[in-house]
């Protein structure tokens, strides 16, 4: 079985853990096997907009621009 080893965990997000793992009566290491296992059963929700109705189609060099510039600004 693989293993995991998480560095520099802060002080107040262990003591969460520790005392949500003594609620569920787990081990801290089977209380983060819970927590993993549990959001990645889950798919995973962006915070995109909703979709945008257009008056017209829009061609795929458009979008294709579109993204582009976008990746541009967040470099």
């Amino acid at each position: 079985m693989a293993a995991l080893l998480i560095k520099s965990v802060p002080p107040e997000i262990h003591q969460r853990l520790r005392l949500q793992a003594e609620r569920h009566h787990r081990s801290m290491n089977r209380e983060v096997l819970a927590i993993l296992e549990e959001r990645l059963a889950t798919p995973s929700v962006t915070n995109l907009p909703p979709p945008v109705k257009t008056l017209r189609p829009i061609s795929g060099a458009t979008i294709t621009g579109i993204i582009r510039r976008m990746r541009d600004q967040i470099r």
